[in-house]
């Protein structure tokens, strides 16, 4: 069978040569503006990061030799950030540590911009102009977090009893994330004190527009759950007492959420990663916060966990 022989050893050539040879993996285009952009509201200095994309005029590989290669040349490209239809003045920034990896640079290179403190912004648009290449835009509105109705705005005191769960309810944006804050302070003796803080958190998303609401449950086993993971036994505690809750919620807008999906794997490899800038690839969108703090158990609350069998190994006092 001469036949089979000589195609056998057509298929073994092919495979040697394939070995032997470096896939080309890259194409040969023009570099893309990389933009990244996430604005608070309520900030009032903001970053913005322009780079550039690799791999396209040379190997990465190659490209990851010179650590400058994740940016257009400083006297090429132009950035204009417009904030409610007033254009900022921007400061390039590059004393922000950055981690080691193929890309190994110094310091991050970003720009800054002040926005006012006191009612935030609406709209900001931008362009990033190279030679050669179409401008890049994008454009975000402002979100903000809406009533929150328990605990109420002016409430101070929450009540976490084994009936029923606590609930955090407010009206929100499609991306949220949640963390309640619990402090417990430490009597170490002769007059020194430590806070510790436990963290009940959460995030989620929505992609109806029509949720009227977003809601947080912290149950009373939950609490007493995270209490012991969070604050190990410490035998040179002396005692410990409660001390004030916050709770910060922050949102964000669609942007963010199509961007995390991505993000997380979420794609059917039919489509590009999601971008949202024109001309360009990357992401600009807009989040905003809100904080209360100074709150506290009430009385019979602060009872029903001092009793509590399973917290007695921290010590908990009776006093504030």
């Amino acid at each position: 069978m001469p036949w089979f022989r000589s195609g056998l050893a057509g298929i073994l050539i092919f495979f040697c040569v394939a070995c032997e040879t470096d896939p080309v993996i890259y194409v040969d285009h023009s570099p893309l503006p990389v933009i990244f952009g996430v604005f608070n509201k309520y900030d009032t200095l903001h970053y913005l990061k322009v780079g550039r994309s690799f791999g396209a005029e040379k190997d990465p590989l190659v490209s990851a030799q010179v650590y400058d290669s994740l940016f257009f040349d400083e006297r090429d490209v132009t950035v204009r950030i417009t904030v409610d239809g007033i254009s900022k003045k921007l400061v390039l920034v590059d004393n922000i540590p950055k981690e080691a990896g193929l890309f190994h640079f110094p310091g991050q290179r970003l720009y800054s911009f002040e926005t006012k403190p006191k009612h935030g912004w609406r709209r900001i648009q931008l362009k990033v102009t190279v030679p050669g290449l179409p401008i890049a835009i994008g454009q975000i509105d402002a979100v903000d977090i809406g009533v929150l109705t328990t605990p109420k705005k002016g409430q101070k005191t929450i009540y976490l009893v084994p009936t029923s769960p606590w609930r955090v309810l407010w009206s929100g944006n499609p991306w949220n994330e949640i963390d309640v804050a619990f402090e417990f302070i430490e009597d170490l003796g002769s007059s020194m004190f430590q806070s510790k803080w436990v963290h009940i958190q959460n995030t989620n998303y929505f992609d109806s527009p029509h949720d009227q609401y977003r809601e947080m449950k912290i149950t009373y086993d939950e609490f007493i759950r995270e209490v012991l993971l969070q604050i190990p036994q410490n035998d040179s505690v002396k005692q410990i007492f409660f001390g004030q809750i916050s709770i910060s919620i922050h949102g964000g807008d669609d942007n963010m959420v199509k961007y995390m999906k991505y993000l997380n794997g979420y794609n059917d490899f039919n489509f590009q990663d999601f971008s949202n800038i024109e001309n360009g690839l990357g992401l600009l969108a807009s989040r905003s916060t809100f904080t209360l703090d100074s709150l506290h158990f009430d009385y019979q609350s602060r009872q029903a966990l001092m009793k509590e069998n399973r917290l007695k190994v921290l010590k908990i006092s009776p006093w504030n």
